[in-house]
Order: structure tokens, then sequence, then C-alpha cells
């Protein structure tokens, strides 16, 4: 699961080798502290960590240290941030079915290639957990215990209240709880988030 790679120096450092099935899991390990309020200013907290590295450790073994979990953190980082820039794009969105960046048409990714190279592997990058980047990572807004990522649905109240609802007075009165099935990603298959 580990392997040795030389640096520049010619001083052995670790590269670690992850599985789909790893990075499921050390994103579910991540959302939990996210969803616990250890996620502050955009880094987990010392605990968080501890915990992570503690959890990630007994599922996959001692290889897996600090170092190497943090790595891993910035790399997802990376990825999230590349494909929050593409489908930003008008054009681009999110294909939750084949969890890559589709453009609306081959010229669309041609085009923003041509002036973008870096971003020419995205056209066939397939990435493990879309949704949990974005509520690790989100947009840079709230975080903490009760905050939600920016993939996550806002409820349209307007068409759970009951047409006979006459003059309620909802004065300090609470949205009902919203279920599973009203929560969700907002990047539907072949749709951005502008609904193109």
């Amino acid at each position: 699961m580990e392997e040795e790679t030389q640096n520049v120096k010619g001083q052995s450092s670790k590269r670690a080798v992850w599985t789909p099935l790893m990075d499921k899991n050390f994103m579910k390990l991540m959302v939990a502290q996210v969803h616990d309020g250890q996620y502050l200013d955009g880094h987990f907290s010392k605990h968080a960590w501890k915990h992570i590295v503690g959890q990630f450790k007994s599922k996959f073994g001692p290889n897996y240290d600090l170092e190497i979990l943090k790595n891993h953190y910035r790399a997802l980082k990376k990825n999230h941030s590349a494909i929050r820039t593409l489908i930003y794009q008008s054009g681009f969105g999110w294909d939750n079915d084949r969890e890559m960046v589709y453009a609306d048409d081959d010229q669309i990714w041609d085009d923003y290639v041509k002036a973008h190279p870096d971003f020419k592997s995205w056209r066939t990058k397939s990435v493990i957990g879309y949704e949990n980047l974005c509520i690790i990572f989100g947009d840079g807004g709230a975080s903490g215990k009760y905050s939600r990522a920016p993939s996550e649905k806002v409820m349209n109240h307007e068409k759970h209240i009951p047409k006979d609802a006459g003059n309620l007075n909802i004065e300090g009165s609470q949205s009902p709880l919203v279920g599973s099935d009203d929560l969700g990603n907002n990047t539907r298959s072949k749709t951005n988030q502008f609904g193109q």
C-alpha cells in the first residue's frame, strides 16, 4: 500500500496508494468532523486530525500517518477547486452518474482547454464523492456543526405550504425538519448550477 520514492535531494519519502474505498472512507471521516464543528476557517482542528488519523489507521493500517492524510486532503481540495472552477463556466456542469465534469458540446471543451491547458485531464477524469467534497470544502462560506454545503438544496418552502393555510401566524415558528428526500445535490445529471 505504500511505496518508497526518491525526491530531488535523494531522500526517501512516503507515497501512499489510494483506492476508491479508501477515498470514500477518508471523506466520510472528514464529513463527520465538519458536522461536529471541527472544521473552522478552512482547517480541521488538531482534535479532528487525531480522530481522522486514528480511525483511518484502524481500518487501513499504520502506514497512513498525519502527513500522508494531510497530503491527500490537499489533493482533494485541489480537485474540488478545479471542478468548481469548471462547473461555474458557461456550458459546463457536473454529471452525478459518471462522477465527472461535462460540457454541453465538444467545442466548449476544446475552447476551454485551449485557453486553460491545465484543465485538459478534467475532460475524462472521474472524481468519487464530489458531494462530500462540497460538504468538506464548500465555497468558503459558513462552517461548523450546522453549516450546509453549497451542494445541498435549499428547500422551496412555498411548495410545502398548503393552499388552505390562510393567514397563519408564522412569527417565531420554525421550518419543519427537512427529510433526506428534500436534501441532495443541486448538480443533477447533465445540469449545471444554473439549470442549463
